[in-house]
């Protein structure tokens, strides 16, 4: 609209310097004229008039005097406005700019099509990430619920990360919701791509959720395992000094002794092999070795020479304990976010119908 008035303002003052120019011609060839007339009028007294001017519309009479004088005839017609001179540009000006505003508009419909249909192909190529990443959550969920204390790497697929859609515009994202959605009020428009900026938004905050958890979880896992090999490390050193103890009490070898048997058989079938291969379990720690402990230490609570003995059991019960909250925390936080995925996968179907 700019655009016109623009030009209209520029061809009313084309038209006006025209008729201004127009009239100082006219002008101009008046005075002329004037001058002509009052010279000719003049030399009238002293010699005959050769010019004369002659008007005329269809047909030429041209007045011939015997005066033995040649005569020249010089026929000219009258100057008009060539408004089509003026006009022409301008008109071919308006539809340079015409043409121009339909191929820009073309194009750049062409090209909201283009990425809103790389919206809707984006967010359709995550419904089998999402799919896959339940089922690995599923299954590592199954996992953390055995006595095993084999610690896999969790499955992460990058795609649900969200890192794609940063590159894809939001605007254009409206108005192609708009372009499929003619019959809704803009207010509509606008949360159908709120909802999907939310619904990225939401996989990138469970992908970043899940990461970090799962981070956290190694984190914990490492922390309570070194210290539970600190605490068998010092039943072991303890362990060694109670049997020094009784054998200078009995000045005999402490295998004799039955207060220091049954902790020594227990300490060789339990402890002994997992010292040299290093992959102990620490639930199955717990089942044979430190709850079978408890019972024989609990006859020798009140010697004073196990009180070494006695908290490295406590460390070593509270570590394994702490294994197992790990655990328990991953679990309940694996459950949550495979939750989500499942509503998420749900909302997908629907949220493209809407766009």
């Amino acid at each position: 609209m700019n655009k016109f008035l623009n030009i209209l303002l520029i061809f009313i003052s084309i038209n006006l310097y025209s008729q201004d120019s127009i009239g100082l011609k006219v002008d101009s060839l008046t005075n002329e004229k004037k001058l002509i007339q009052s010279d000719t009028i003049i030399k009238r007294s002293s010699q005959k008039v050769d010019t004369i001017t002659l008007n005329f519309k269809n047909e030429l009479t041209i007045p011939i005097s015997k005066d033995n004088l040649t005569k020249v005839v010089m026929v000219k017609e009258k100057t008009k406005v060539d408004w089509l001179k003026y006009l022409l540009p301008i008109l071919t000006l308006l539809l340079g700019i015409w043409v121009k505003g339909i191929i820009e508009k073309r194009s750049d419909k062409k090209k909201i099509i283009k990425s809103g249909e790389r919206w809707i192909a984006e967010l359709r190529s995550l419904e089998e990430p999402i799919k896959k990443q339940i089922q690995s959550l599923d299954e590592y969920s199954e996992e953390l619920k055995k006595e095993d204390f084999k610690i896999r790497n969790l499955e992460l697929y990058s795609s649900l990360s969200g890192e794609v859609f940063k590159s894809l515009d939001k605007n254009e994202l409206i108005i192609y919701i708009e372009l499929n959605n003619k019959k809704k009020v803009f207010e509509e428009i606008v949360k159908i791509s709120n909802s999907t900026n939310g619904y990225v938004s939401i996989l990138e905050h469970l992908y970043e959720t899940l990461r970090e958890k799962f981070n956290r979880y190694l984190s914990g896992t490492s922390k309570h395992t070194t210290s539970l090999s600190l605490s068998l490390q010092e039943f072991s050193s303890a362990f060694k000094d109670y049997g020094v103890e009784l054998e200078k009490e009995s000045n005999s070898d402490p295998l004799n002794d039955p207060r220091y048997i049954p902790i020594a058989d227990l300490h060789s079938a339990q402890i002994m092999p997992y010292l040299r291969a290093g992959n102990f379990n620490p639930f199955v720690l717990r089942r044979e070795f430190f709850l079978p402990l408890v019972e024989i230490m609990a006859h020798l609570r009140l010697d004073p020479r196990t009180k070494g003995i006695a908290s490295a059991m406590t460390k070593g019960l509270n570590a394994i304990k702490g294994i197992e909250l790990e655990k328990d925390y991953m679990s309940k936080n694996l459950e949550s976010i495979i939750k989500q995925y499942k509503g998420q996968l749900t909302e997908l179907e629907k949220l493209i119908n809407k766009i």
